[in-house]
């Protein structure tokens, strides 16, 4: 049994270009017709992003049909964003590397908000050949927010490939940061961004995606390092370089599975200290989330709720999958699986969550 998708999408919009040729591509039987209106499509994608109108693309996406035709259209455009022209000397390549930082504090206290060396961070990634050493390669030190990273959109992103003529001016655009409040305990997620000067023909100046391979743990110990704070424990968890588009999407879902182990370890540790049996309930819920319980049978009063909202590119049944592999891990036995999509709000107009002793809505 999996887990219903509880997002809405809306009906296919034929009026709109970009929609109507992202549906003919996805009803073709063809081969040769997909190929042929798949390049078609990106090359409408690529024509839009030069005339810089986000508000066509932006609408194309919102208005994509379903999960696959919203994968179809959102893997095209980044084919687009990050292929140089065919007569391009040399292009720009932004990229982002998602550091999510777990950290713990007996009190309040502050993380910094970059870092302090971070040639050393541009030296390591040279060293392990992730950047080329003769490479053109700018690294900001700042420790950027999520909502700066996806505040660029891929007109801009397409405007910076064929733009920018050098690294070492940097990104136009103001990284803003500020210190990361820590209280007890939290998981933050921010990003490193940088962009490498590609020349045409030559080696990839930098790689990117991938595994990070056994240069992990040094960046992760040197993130930690600049970023030691007195009486604070860190355990910074760092990615691989990425295409822009993509990291923002791969960090968030990193921190929500960082989050969801933290939480599941502690609800657990807790629970098993009371000599208590575990019960762990998943629903998905109208308001495009799935929403996880830590209830016991002996105590109908306690249970800790955990919320994973939805974004436009996750698949449900894989966060099903990954929650009920990591509970086995953790020796539940007792995992509930609601079959059908429950209600945002209970009765009083609090947010409703299914427990072991709060049962599930059936709907009719």
């Amino acid at each position: 049994m999996y887990l219903p998708d509880p997002r809405l999408y809306a009906r296919v919009n034929a009026q709109n270009p970009i929609i109507r040729l992202l549906m003919s591509l996805l009803t073709e039987s063809s081969s040769v017709l997909v190929s042929q209106k798949r390049e078609e499509l990106t090359r409408l994608l690529a024509d839009t992003l030069a005339i810089n109108d986000h508000a066509a693309l932006n609408a194309a996406m919102t208005q994509a049909p379903s999960l696959d035709a919203y994968l179809e259209l959102w893997s095209l455009l980044r084919a687009a964003v990050e292929t140089a022209p065919k007569d391009a000397e040399q292009y720009a390549i932004p990229f982002a590397i998602p550091v999510i930082l777990v950290a713990g504090f007996k009190g309040t206290t502050e993380l910094a908000g970059q870092l302090k060396d971070v040639d050393a961070v541009l030296a390591l990634l040279k060293q392990h050949e992730v950047v080329a050493p003769d490479a053109d390669v700018w690294l900001s030190a700042k420790l950027v927010h999520a909502e700066t990273l996806a505040g660029v959109n891929p007109s801009q992103l397409s405007q910076w490939r064929d733009q920018l003529q050098y690294a070492s001016g940097g990104l136009p655009i103001d990284l803003n940061t500020s210190p990361m409040p820590l209280k007890d305990e939290a998981v933050f997620l921010r990003y490193l961004v940088g962009v490498a000067m590609q020349k045409k023909d030559a080696a990839p100046a930098i790689k990117l995606g991938g595994n990070l391979g056994a240069w992990g743990m040094q960046l992760a110990n040197l993130i930690g390092e600049q970023l030691k704070t007195n009486g604070v424990t860190l355990f910074p968890i760092p990615r691989t370089p990425m295409p822009w588009l993509i990291a923002g999407e791969a960090g968030r879902e990193t921190q929500l599975e960082t989050r969801l182990q933290l939480m599941t370890s502690n609800a657990l540790r807790s629970i098993r200290s009371k000599g208590r049996t575990p019960v762990i309930c998943i629903a998905a819920h109208e308001n495009a989330e799935v929403r996880m319980t830590f209830s016991t049978i002996e105590d109908a009063e306690r249970w800790e709720g955990f919320v994973w909202p939805l974004s436009a590119w996750d698949h449900v049944e894989k966060i099903h999958q990954y929650a009920v592999e990591l509970f086995r891990e953790c020796m539940v036995t007792d995992i509930r699986i609601i079959e059908n999509v429950q209600p945002d709000m209970d009765s009083d107009q609090l947010p409703f969550f299914v427990t072991a002793h709060i049962k599930a809505v059936v709907q009719h």
